[in-house]
């Protein structure tokens, strides 16, 4: 997928889970928060982790130094991928990952940035529509 495409992805569930809020009466209301969940949260985790390993495997293979630079070496993660991924923490402006000469790989490293931003958006926005089917009272119809 790419970057626009998991946006209109997340963007249109979102949508669909806010009209599910406002348009359903309070029992069914409250599967709101569940019907944006179990589409986008999962969905993005697993695939972050898929893309990682796939980026990780390009990168060790195009470019050594700058994996081995970056490689996770440290953590609980790192215990099941010792040597074989790259730090999820080098994603967040990392100018030896920003400059990648490669088109591929610097499109999977768009691509890795995306899902991290667009999974931790779900997990808020999960909070914020189960906070809002207490606060939402009354349906529109």
């Amino acid at each position: 997928m790419s970057k626009s495409k998991l946006q209109l992805y997340f963007y249109s569930i979102l949508v669909a889970s806010i009209v599910w809020l406002l348009i359903f009466p309070k029992p069914l209301k409250n599967f709101a928060p569940i019907i944006f969940a179990i589409p986008t949260f999962p969905v993005f985790v697993f695939n972050f982790f898929d893309k990682l390993m796939e980026f990780s495997r390009i990168l060790k293979i195009k470019n050594s130094e700058l994996f081995t630079k970056h490689v996770s070496d440290s953590g609980s993660f790192s215990n099941y991928n010792k040597g074989l991924v790259i730090d999820i923490y080098q994603f967040n402006n990392n100018k030896d990952l920003e400059d990648l000469k490669r088109v591929n790989l610097y499109e999977k490293y768009i691509l890795c940035k995306e899902l991290i931003k667009l999974t931790f958006i779900s997990f808020i926005f999960i909070a914020l529509l189960g906070i809002a089917t207490i606060y939402i009272k009354t349906s529109i119809f």
